[in-house]
């Protein structure tokens, strides 16, 4: 009121004047702080509200223990992302953009699958988790994702495997499980949250005996990169290595465990990624040694041997796992079965080699004998290597080339599914002789 009196008076002092403009001034610089702070706001606040609005909610799950099933339903199209986590082994799926818009819900089962969790992972991440029982674990390559729509999924998991000694192993990798793209959802460029466990592709663990799948068409050496703690010599320039004396007689009575059942662990080489050499016509080691793998178990355990397979699958599997599995079984002996490789422009090499570390060289002669004996191959000898898998486990160690997949002839042998056969048979034959069970 004074203000407005001094401003309508005739004799209006100089620095009331100045006092008005002072205080205009200042009233619009405090309105347009104001607005510049004040628009972002309510931008930044409708955007969340869109964000809001555009992620799906997650309206149903179910896990059906009879058929190892899980369903999922949202009210609009998302795209999961898995993998198998392990100790405990338990199956992980994320749905990006997706909310739960309640508390953590936890079901508990009786069997193998012990319990299901679902929670908000992140703000806009809702994740479940399928958990396994101690000592279980599941193949990643048969666990399928289906949709009917973009909403609407379902998850078909494998019959889990026992295996106990998998509880025993520390610091196991994860593994990315494939997942269909669904029609109208973007895929995500990430695999997994930066937050999340990174994935891997690794380790898959069974023991036989187990039902075979079907092998794939390309059936196929070199060893995992050294960043995984092994790798092969050059094949094309590894100088033959001097044969050793004769070792002593073999001292058998090791082979008897209190139980009466001798262990044997039988190593297929690569898997899943690495599908090791691949040759003539796409020939894949990876799958020829879980074929001739799988057979040579299978014989083994028809002769009363305990067998335990590093893997039955096609997924990789690092190299310390695959000495812990034989390590902490007090195995007789390990077995790891390969192909060989040298370039595609040497066709004409072709043969068997054996490799041993140390304590292996007696189980390499008998073994690679027995193959030559049985199997119509050329002769590449029994060599020493320091590879890792022989020089780490506790136990005689042998490394098996079955073949080149670069060599015509041993290319198009190791392509027939009988000569993989026959070469399982020869395999476990030797092994068998070695612990006394065969003539």
């Amino acid at each position: 009121m004074v203000s407005c009196q001094l401003i309508q008076s005739d004799t209006i002092h100089p620095l009331t004047l100045q006092f008005v403009r002072f205080k205009r001034q200042l009233d619009e610089v405090i309105v347009r702080v104001k607005l510049r702070w004040f628009l972002p706001s309510i931008a930044g606040f409708f955007l969340l509200l869109s964000a809001a609005a555009e992620a799906a909610t997650l309206q149903f799950w179910r896990f059906n223990q009879t058929q190892n099933r899980l369903e999922i339903k949202a009210d609009q199209g998302i795209q999961p992302r898995a993998q198998l986590l392990q100790n405990p082994a338990r199956l992980v799926i994320d749905l990006p953009g997706t909310r739960l818009g309640r508390p953590k819900q936890t079901e508990a089962y009786r069997g193998t699958i012990t319990s299901l969790r679902v929670a908000q992972f992140e703000r806009n991440t809702t994740r479940i988790v399928l958990e396994l029982a101690r000592g279980y674990t599941l193949d990643p390559a048969q666990v399928k994702f289906r949709y009917s729509s973009a909403r609407q999924w379902t998850v078909e998991l494998p019959q889990p495997t026992v295996l106990p000694l998998l509880a025993d192993i520390n610091n196991l990798p994860s593994q990315a499980i494939a997942v269909p793209q669904a029609p109208g959802v973007s895929a995500d460029s990430s695999l997994f949250n930066s937050s999340a466990a990174v994935p891997s592709p690794n380790p898959g663990y069974v023991v036989i005996p187990t039902k075979p799948t079907k092998t794939s068409p390309n059936i196929a050496g070199s060893e995992p990169s050294p960043s995984s703690g092994f790798s092969l010599p050059n094949r094309s320039s590894r100088p033959p290595m001097p044969v050793s004396p004769p070792p002593p007689a073999i001292d058998r009575s090791v082979f008897q465990p209190a139980n009466g059942r001798v262990v044997v662990v039988i190593d297929p080489g690569h898997g899943g990624p690495d599908p090791g050499a691949v040759g003539i016509g796409g020939l894949k080691e990876t799958d020829i040694v879980l074929d001739i793998g799988r057979q040579v178990s299978a014989l083994l355990e028809r002769q009363g041997i305990t067998v335990i397979q590093t893997r039955n699958a096609e997924y990789d599997l690092g190299l310390e796992p695959r000495v812990q599995m034989a390590n902490r079984a007090n195995a007789a002996v390990f077995v790891s079965i390969h192909a060989n490789a040298i370039s595609m422009a040497r066709p004409d090499i072709n043969g068997l080699e054996t490799y041993y570390y140390d304590s292996g060289k007696a189980l390499a002669d008998i073994v690679h004998r027995t193959i030559l004996e049985d199997i119509s191959i050329p002769d590449r000898r029994v060599r020493s290597a320091r590879f890792y898998v022989l020089r780490r486990t506790s136990m005689p160690s042998i490394l098996v080339e079955t073949g080149f997949v670069t060599g015509a002839a041993d290319a198009a042998r190791l392509r027939d599914a009988g000569y993989r056969s026959q070469m399982a048979a020869a395999i476990a034959k030797g092994i068998l002789r070695y612990l006394g069970r065969s003539s």
